[in-house]
């Protein structure tokens, strides 16, 4: 049997678990919030930074073009801007020129090498060996057939020599 106080001691649980509800969800919604508006601000702070480097960056590349064109300008109307440019042209000519001979001599020097080599390495050339065998095998059946035929007269002049 329920008496008063047991119902009355039900609702004060049944309420609590309510307002620990509303509690924590008004926790969550503040947290919620505090994002919301950090986000917002540094959206601004972000479109403002971006904004003003783009900004920058233009600035910056302006007065580079400007400070360019002046020393283009100065040094075009520099009589030492001449003389640097006709040492640069000499300079370029001696490095082209000593390259070419440069080049030439180390052609020589390898032909020099390719020459030494192969007379070194002649005594080793297997098709070369082959081609001289042959020759000298084709000229020993020569010398052996002359000698048999040789033979033969001889062979026969012998006997009708008797």
């Amino acid at each position: 049997m329920t008496t008063h106080e047991d119902t009355a001691a039900s609702a004060d649980e049944a309420v609590r678990p309510a307002s620990e509800l509303d509690i924590a969800r008004k926790i969550w919604l503040a947290g919620v919030g505090a994002y919301d508006r950090i986000s917002a601000e540094t959206q601004g702070v972000v479109e403002k930074l971006a904004s003003s480097a783009s900004e920058t960056f233009e600035e910056l590349v302006k007065k580079g073009e400007e400070v360019e064109d002046r020393v283009r300008g100065s040094l075009g109307r520099s009589p030492q801007a001449e003389k640097m440019s006709h040492a640069m042209e000499t300079a370029a000519a001696k490095a082209q020129s000593f390259s070419a001979e440069q080049r030439a001599a180390l052609e020589a020097r390898l032909a020099k090498v390719r020459e030494t080599v192969s007379e070194t390495l002649a005594p080793w050339n297997l098709p070369a060996i082959g081609q001289a065998l042959e020759k000298l095998a084709a000229k020993v059946d020569a010398l052996s057939h002359e000698v048999a035929a040789l033979k033969s007269e001889r062979a026969g002049k012998a006997p009708a020599a008797d």
